[in-house]
């Protein structure tokens, strides 16, 4: 490897940036690199070859959907740098208590696994709920096909000109879809976000193709802002931790709901549980486990209608005194061929947010049905077989 130091330097901040960042402690970062950078020639390198002629074909470039030995060597440089950080700070001169600190650090710091291991509780067969409007994307991927001809007539998929410069669904709050089967059949889905996402291929020549879908209830006086997207952002903790420990200021029902009358904003958030935190960034590899989105209602809305993290084994669950309130649920699927010798690859991930009906008419009449949208944003991309665009089917 040519430069170890800059490629140490792009895997911390890729694999690591948002943790170290949270902890803020000065030289952290420096450490990591030069740990990562000395680790390179004798362990990562050698064995991230190892793991490459192993997991994929020869003639492929892709690379695999496995835990790899960079993300592994970054991850045991952080601890490792880590596990010495308070002595670094008392030498530095700055004197902390011991047991505060080690537990602060180490909930910033950790390689959390439970976000997985409840997105797996939370998945399901890929539903066909979703707004009438948006009944065109049910098909998945109709573009991947094998024929030049019928590659060309359904790219971009016929339906999506009919929502690609809309902000928000026509009809406001009625427009959002309800779930008409199964355990949660009349919930409403007040949010939506599926990505349907093809790889290039050489034989015959195809281009990696993608659309991305999202759907988000969202609060406005008049129509939502124009170039915004109808989520907003949030902790993936507010699935585990009640609101009262994790944001004790924001908990109280009267402030929230008086918040929620008076304000304009999304009411679902994209949580940073996910392999994508930031919906028009590149996918991120992820590793196996960890989905690309999770989606979560917004402080407000937790706090306005009473709710805590369900109690039990569960997956995404938040409930009130009735039982389960709240629920983000979880697909995956709907395998293609790139044309290589490799296993299939999924073309399909999204994940949804479901309300119990009675709070759902609660909450449209705290914030009133005049203030209430279904917004909605709608995109298509291509990218060239060599384009470097990565995604976390990488």
């Amino acid at each position: 490897m040519k430069d170890p130091e800059g490629f140490a330097s792009h895997l911390v901040d890729y694999c690591l940036g948002a943790r170290i960042d949270a902890v803020n402690a000065p030289g952290l970062r420096e450490t990591v690199i030069e740990l990562v950078t000395a680790a390179i020639p004798d362990r990562v390198e050698p064995m991230m070859r190892m793991q490459l002629d192993l997991l994929r074909h020869p003639s492929s470039d892709r690379l695999p959907d496995a835990y790899l030995a960079d993300q592994a060597g970054a991850e045991d440089a952080l601890q490792n740098a880590a596990a010495g950080l308070r002595t670094a700070l008392a030498q530095a001169g700055h004197l902390v208590n011991a047991l505060a600190f080690e537990r602060n650090a180490a909930a910033l710091l950790g390689d959390d696994s439970r976000p997985a291991l409840r997105a797996e509780l939370a998945r399901i067969p890929r539903p066909l709920t979703r707004p009438g409007i948006l009944g065109w994307s049910l098909d998945p991927a109709p573009w991947f096909s094998d024929s030049r001809k019928d590659q060309d007539e359904s790219w971009p998929p016929p339906g999506l000109a009919s929502v690609a410069d809309l902000r928000s669904l026509p009809h406001g709050a009625p427009a959002l879809a309800r779930v008409d089967d199964g355990p949660h059949t009349g919930w409403v889905q007040i949010g939506l976000i599926e990505r349907q996402l093809t790889p290039a291929r050489r034989y015959p020549d195809q281009p990696a193709r993608q659309v991305l879908i999202i759907v988000g209830f969202e609060t406005a006086d008049g129509d939502p802002p124009p170039g915004k997207l109808p989520l907003s952002q949030a902790a993936w903790q507010l699935w585990t931790r009640p609101l009262r420990l994790l944001a004790p200021a924001l908990a109280r029902a009267e402030k929230a709901a008086e918040h929620l009358r008076t304000t304009g904003q999304p009411l679902v958030a994209l949580t940073d549980a996910g392999a994508t935190t930031m919906v028009d960034a590149p996918p991120r590899r992820s590793g196996p486990g960890l989905p690309p989105y999770v989606l979560a209602p917004v402080q407000g809305v937790v706090a306005a209608l009473g709710l805590e993290p369900t109690s039990g084994i569960c997956g995404f669950s938040l409930s009130d005194p009735a039982g389960e309130a709240l629920i983000c649920r979880q697909w995956r699927g709907h395998l293609v061929d790139d044309g290589a010798f490799e296993p299939f690859l999924p073309v399909v991930a999204g994940a949804d947010l479901i309300i119990r009906p009675d709070l759902f008419t609660r909450l449209h009449d705290i914030i009133g049905p005049t203030r209430c949208h279904a917004g909605v944003h709608v995109r298509h991309t291509t990218a060239a077989q060599d384009d470097d665009t990565p995604d976390d089917m990488d």
